[in-house]
């Protein structure tokens, strides 16, 4: 299993690895709204036992998906694995650190290029 970390889509922050601190993914309203908390996001695309992309997978290819998370999961890192295919998507993954966001008014997460490990703004080169 693959590292994957973010930004989030409000602030641009980095969503950490291994640091305890609330971090949201949110949910499209067709599929509920709201979001899944995560106290201490572990750098593997998992959300309060729910992996981002086998979620993005249901979202955007239902008739793709298993109900296997393994193959799920397979079919969503196809589909939204980089940035500009996160962006075409109808939902794509979007994850912030802001409790009341809210997915419609949020834009999508751009992927951490320096997948979750901590760097100080001064130290970043992009």
């Amino acid at each position: 299993m693959g590292q994957f970390s973010w930004l989030d889509c409000l602030s641009g922050e980095q969503v950490l690895d291994d640091v305890k601190r609330d971090v949201y993914l949110l949910i499209p309203q067709e599929f509920g709204g709201g979001h899944i908390k995560e106290t201490c996001y572990d750098g593997y695309g998992r959300f309060g036992g729910y992996d981002v992309y086998a979620l993005v997978a249901a979202w955007n290819a239902p008739e793709k998906i298993s109900g296997n998370d393994e193959e799920d999961r397979i079919i969503g890192i196809d589909l939204a694995c980089y940035d500009e295919d996160n962006r075409k998507l109808k939902y794509p993954i979007k994850i912030t650190h802001d409790a009341s966001a809210i997915y419609e008014h949020c834009c999508p997460s751009d992927s951490d290029p320096n997948q979750g490990w901590k760097v100080e703004e001064e130290d970043w080169d992009w």
